[in-house]
């Protein structure tokens, strides 16, 4: 049996989709060993570097060489490359994990096919993408859907919305959605400070990309309201990498203009730096407006920390697993956040909570367990 893989999210490093794919095919890939499968990897990119692990003598790589930059584009090389290699390759099944299939698959392929969805962002979230990829997905995806055989969704939050917005599809049977969750990844053994830590004691930890969904901007106006009613507040330390459609907040947080206010920003921590920041700080704070899922609360989770967290739907679903989570029933409350916020400056209140995490069904999320799953949907096809 020969499986085709898009596997585009390995070109670029540090996204939560290179993550989850990166991890997904790693045990997939494991298990499959005891059977007679060749793998067939399809990209418009090379694959990075940290991801050449998954090679081995049993995948063939097949990267787009056009001359012509326009057929290298993401859109342009799915829906008129994609079906020509696929042609050429013949394989007996497709995995496309980046959202969408190439446009009609059925109708130009006769070749059984997996999808991956991780999140329905451009219906429920339009104003935290670009709008060009909003307009993309919102066009695609239903066709994509009505197309694909099998579908393997991030979670159940985006399981039912699929059945929610798409509920007039009769085609779309709820048989063929399967969840499957992202992995605990195992901290590196050796975790190190960051180089340029501002503080050495106890501190509050926030983490994620610097753009507008992740809703940083109340949590900085929160913590200096909270600061001016104690002042031995722990330090606000924020972990990520500057994004897309900064406010002014979020540049001068990138440029660490809040130092004055005991808010300090930490610019593309390494593996080793970021499990530092949560195996060191002594709260998480998660004040997103919306995720697709939310591995940073697996990654606090893995230490025992309390957790103050946006009252979103898939946190909720997460959060169902854990001790110690706090919800914030309006992300966009700065108060809610500043009393949060004092409230675990208690060190009664911190150890109350602390004594009570034990995160005992933390073994919910396996990528060994998904990869399972993953490896029974693909044998309904060999």
């Amino acid at each position: 049996m020969k499986i085709a893989v898009d596997i585009r999210p390995l070109s670029y490093p540090g996204t939560g989709n290179a993550t989850y794919l990166y991890h997904i095919l790693k045990e997939v890939l494991h298990i499959s060993k005891n059977y007679d499968w060749k793998w067939l990897f399809l990209s418009n990119k090379g694959i990075h570097p940290i991801y050449l692990d998954l090679l081995s003598e049993n995948i063939e790589l097949s990267i787009e060489s056009s001359l012509f930059s326009f057929n290298r584009i993401g859109p342009v090389w799915l829906h008129k490359n994609v079906p020509k290699i696929l042609q050429k390759y013949k394989p007996d099944l497709f995995w496309s994990t980046l959202f969408l299939l190439p446009f009609n698959f059925k109708k130009r392929l006769n070749i059984p096919n997996i999808l991956n969805i991780h999140d329905l962002s451009a219906w429920i979230a339009p104003e935290t993408m670009k709008l060009w990829n909003q307009k993309y997905l919102r066009l695609f995806t239903l066709n994509s859907l009505l197309n694909a055989d099998e579908i393997l969704c991030l979670s159940e939050t985006t399981k039912d919305l699929i059945l929610t917005i798409f509920k007039d599809s009769k085609e779309i049977s709820q048989k063929n959605l399967h969840v499957v969750y992202p992995g605990i990844i195992e901290p590196p053994q050796e975790r190190k400070k960051p180089l340029l830590m501002p503080v050495e004691n106890e501190f509050f930890l926030s983490v994620g990309t610097l753009e507008p969904r992740k809703n940083f901007e109340t949590i900085i106006h929160a913590y200096i309201a909270a600061k001016k009613e104690n002042t031995y507040l722990p330090p606000l330390i924020i972990a990520g990498k500057p994004g897309w459609q900064m406010n002014e907040t979020l540049i001068n947080l990138s440029k660490n203009q809040f130092k004055t206010n005991n808010i300090f920003f930490i610019d593309s921590p390494s593996n080793e730096e970021l499990f530092w920041l949560y195996e060191n700080c002594s709260l998480f704070l998660f004040p997103s407006i919306y995720e697709g899922f939310g591995l940073p609360i697996l990654e606090a989770a893995i230490f025992k920390k309390p957790q103050v967290l946006s009252n979103i739907e898939i946190f909720k679903e997460i959060g169902q697993y854990l001790d110690g989570i706090t919800f914030i029933e309006n992300p966009k409350n700065i108060t809610l956040w500043k009393d949060a916020i004092l409230f675990f400056s208690n060190e009664r209140n911190l150890e109350s909570y602390n004594k009570k995490i034990k995160n005992k069904k933390l073994k919910v999320f396996d990528y060994k367990n998904s990869a399972k799953n993953i490896i029974k949907i693909i044998q309904k096809y060999n």
